[in-house]
């Protein structure tokens, strides 16, 4: 289910829909689908999306936290984000309005802001994100009068580990291996280990991207323009992958239309799971692969970064020189019990 703000919450054995949105919750009738719940979700979403039309705006007191998030959907400094961006940003925007929503802005304190994130401390990436969220709008309610201080500046981190890790050779034989070269989880594969993109820009690629030997790149995230040669393990499966269909976009569903990124994610991860392929790993981690691959093979910073950016490559030069270590302990063990036998 795709729709915007809608959320589907089981209990009692049955589903139930609401529209969440700037702190609010509210029922929907029926199913998605259904003429009820259309005709309810468009009344719904209208009233948001006019607020100049609608009274629900006025419901929120003046000088909250929901009244800050408000202001800051509607300003320069969030709709001159990336649209991913945004969408990652509105949902947390969204939860925090449903959860402090009625706090006063001026009041909030730097514990209150470490509580809230707290909340979260058993899933320690989104606690993080949260406070990212927090200090970015609080920074905005600073530059318009709303705040003399930023509680959320600086915050300590939760450790989260490692995050994203490359996979292993092994890994990715076993990928290989299931998924033939004629599937979608085969070509969506290929095309992440083998340009080193955001699965964000892989899955909106379209065939004109593939032009003439090489796969151009605009970088959702970064605005990078970058031209990519297409390796032969990316050329076999690619070529014929679009000579078996005519549509725009690479990557389709069954019927023809375009992945969407909530979409891809699942697609990916349910590919994982059929490889039978430890949890840990994700498809953002081939883009610390393939860095991770140039480094072995001697490819100099510059050119690493040329493909996959600054931060991949200090991650692929990580796992590089650990592997690197680790060779050169185990030849030094061998050699020893060489010496004393």
């Amino acid at each position: 289910m795709d729709i915007p703000y809608v959320a589907k919450i089981r209990a009692r054995g049955r589903d139930y829909y609401y529209y969440r949105r700037d702190g609010q919750r509210i029922r929907l009738h029926d199913a998605p689908g259904s003429e009820a719940f259309n005709a309810r979700y468009n009344e719904v979403h209208q009233s948001f999306e006019n607020p100049q039309n609608h009274a629900s705006e006025s419901r929120v007191v003046p000088g909250s936290l929901a009244a800050l998030i408000i202001a800051y959907k509607k300003s320069p400094d969030f709709n001159q984000l990336a649209e991913k961006t945004r969408r990652d940003y509105r949902r947390y925007l969204d939860r925090m309005a449903e959860d402090i929503g009625k706090a006063t802005v001026r009041h909030i304190e730097r514990k209150h802001v470490l509580s809230y994130r707290d909340r979260f401390a058993s899933t320690p990436r989104t606690a993080n994100y949260y406070m990212q969220v927090m200090r970015l709008l609080f920074t905005f309610g600073i530059d318009h009068g709303w705040m003399k201080q930023n509680p959320a500046l600086r915050p300590k981190q939760l450790k989260t580990g490692e995050g994203h890790r490359p996979w292993e050779e092994w890994e990715i034989d076993a990928y290989r291996k299931t998924w033939p070269v004629d599937t979608v989880e085969r070509v969506a594969f290929e095309l992440l280990i083998n340009t080193g993109q955001r699965g964000g820009d892989v899955a909106k690629m379209t065939r004109q991207q593939a032009y003439k030997g090489e796969i151009s790149v605009a970088q959702d995230k970064t605005k990078e323009r970058l031209w990519i040669p297409q390796s032969n393990d990316l050329r076999a499966v690619l070529t014929p992958w679009l000579a078996s269909h005519d549509h725009m976009v690479i990557l389709t569903t069954e019927t023809g239309r375009p992945f969407k990124i909530d979409y891809f994610r699942r697609v990916m991860r349910e590919a994982r799971a059929k490889a039978e392929l430890p949890k840990d790993l994700s498809s953002h981690g081939l883009r610390y692969t393939a860095a991770r691959i140039l480094k072995e093979l001697g490819c100099d910073t510059e050119t690493i970064q040329s493909i996959t950016g600054h931060r991949t490559e200090q991650m692929a030069r990580k796992y590089s020189d650990k592997k690197r270590r680790s060779k050169v302990a185990i030849d030094r063990l061998n050699q020893a019990r060489l010496e004393t036998k």
